[in-house]
């Protein structure tokens, strides 16, 4: 079964990497930031609990409640404890100053690279040779906007005077500081951390994002940005979302979390308006605050053509749906359980595609009243699979994409005993194992394996890599 499909992942991502570089532009917004990236040592970890006895105790008590946010150093343990015993990528927002130069002070970083949603996607695509990549970055510092890539095809908005341009980002910057960072805080499957007579074991390598970004955070657009979009617009064909963990659910000024989400849908309608074929399609986040996950429910998904999510923030949504507690997040689930949730969700927000990045296999939908072959959808997942496979094996994504370079790589064989399961529970044709495509309701129903790196250099961003490249090369 590896060697049939090593055949048909080899036979299908060229064609879906010509229709990637076809791509008139692709503006990217609204999370852009610097991401510190940091390996986990246990040794550290268990160092640092077992000097602070009040924090240890604290920890221990909050790991079997996932906390909604950081306020404390005790929180962000906690949710780095979770993260690592389930082994699933979780996302926190760092509310309080004091915790913030705690966990500086304290871990420090590795390395600095480009991070968010936005800046991940960007310096993945910008090698890929597609024509325009507009990013929103906020703000316009040296210290964000060097680690964007040296491609030509990078800009973002610059305004000098009344003048507003489309400018490279090395050229763009407007002062000097670091006004915001994202932890990356990388494990190694087998890590293990000792915790009052407790071994908690990751299953698998990923990694847990503590993030320090209050100018950001009622994610108010910047006025040059908006303006030069708008200037701009008949220059970009697709507009992939992201940002709104960055939100509150309450502010001390009385407003909410809906009230800054429903200033930017009502900027993307205005963009709308201006370019009627712009394709939207929103990148999900790890958002543990329900009012945030009702709004994207309520509000931003009925805007969307598309959405990307990977498992753990699928099964917000799921436990949203079905009126359920999130404090089971760290449980395994199955395939049908997804799926299921998956086609729920499709069904109730009307998206036209919903794409599911797990570590061992993509599950896409596509309504079938759209023009798009489930064969081109799996030529576009097959693509991002490769690439995310090259850049999770080497650090980086190169501009030489072709799937030599890829075919040593195994094909999961936890992705292949999922797609078993599934073909019998939606009782999927006979071919199904061999082509992953199926019909459910009024959607296509497309499954791929995934190849899988065992130890890889960097897991940051990979699904912003997955989900941007499906998006764009379908």
């Amino acid at each position: 079964m590896d060697q049939q499909w090593n055949a048909t992942y080899q036979n299908n991502i060229i064609p879906a990497l010509k229709r990637l570089r076809k791509v008139q532009g692709v503006i990217l917004g609204f999370h852009s930031v610097i991401d510190g990236i940091k390996r986990v040592k246990s040794d550290e970890i268990e160092t640092i609990l077992n000097t602070n006895l009040d924090l240890k105790q604290s920890v221990q008590e909050k790991i079997y409640a996932m906390p909604t946010e950081i306020f404390s150093p005790a929180d962000m343990m906690a949710g780095l404890l979770i993260s690592i015993k389930s082994g699933k990528s979780y996302r926190m927002v760092i509310r309080d100053k004091v915790t913030f130069r705690w966990i500086l002070e304290t871990f420090g970083y590795d390395q600095l690279k480009l991070g968010g949603t936005s800046g991940c996607m960007a310096n993945s695509l910008a090698p890929l040779d597609l024509q325009k990549i507009l990013v929103y970055t906020n703000p316009l510092t040296q210290q964000l906007l060097e680690l964007f890539g040296e491609n030509d095809n990078l800009y973002v908005v610059s305004q000098v005077d009344e003048n507003i341009q489309l400018r490279h980002p090395h050229k763009a910057w407007q002062h000097k500081g670091i006004e915001a960072i994202h932890w990356g805080f990388e494990f190694a499957q087998g890590t293990k951390i000792q915790l009052n007579g407790i071994t908690l074991t990751a299953p698998r390598t990923s990694r847990f994002y503590p993030c320090w970004n209050p100018v950001n955070e009622k994610l108010l657009l910047s006025p040059s940005f908006k303006k030069g979009v708008l200037h701009f617009i008949d220059q970009f064909s697709h507009f992939i979302v992201s940002g709104y963990q960055l939100l509150s659910p309450n502010y001390p000024d009385g407003t909410t979390c809906i009230d800054y989400m429903l200033s930017t849908l009502s900027y993307l309608n205005e963009l709308k308006v201006a370019r009627p074929t712009l394709k939207l399609h929103f990148e999900c986040d790890t958002i543990p605050a329900d009012a945030i996950r009702y709004g994207i429910r309520k509000h931003v998904l009925p805007q969307m053509d598309s959405m990307g999510l990977n498992e753990v923030e699928l099964d917000y949504f799921i436990k949203d749906m079905h009126g359920q507690t999130l404090n089971q997040l760290d449980q395994e689930n199955s395939v049908e359980y997804y799926f299921g949730g998956l086609v729920e969700l499709a069904t109730k927000s009307g998206l036209e595609r919903i794409h599911l990045h797990n570590f061992d296999y993509y599950i896409c939908l596509t309504k079938r009243s759209q023009r798009t072959s489930p064969k081109r959808t799996r030529q576009a997942m097959m693509l991002s699979a490769v690439i995310a496979a090259q850049r999770a094996e080497t650090g980086s994504v190169g501009n030489k994409t072709t799937f030599n370079s890829a075919k040593a790589i195994s094909i999961s064989e936890e992705g292949l005993a999922q797609m078993a399961a599934l073909a019998k529970h939606i009782s999927a044709p006979s071919n199904f194992m061999k082509t992953g495509i199926a019909e459910c309701n009024d959607y296509n129903v497309i499954f791929l394996p995934t190849k899988i790196v065992s130890d890889p250099v960097s897991t940051v961003g990979l699904g912003d890599t997955i989900s941007s490249i499906a998006f764009l090369s379908e």
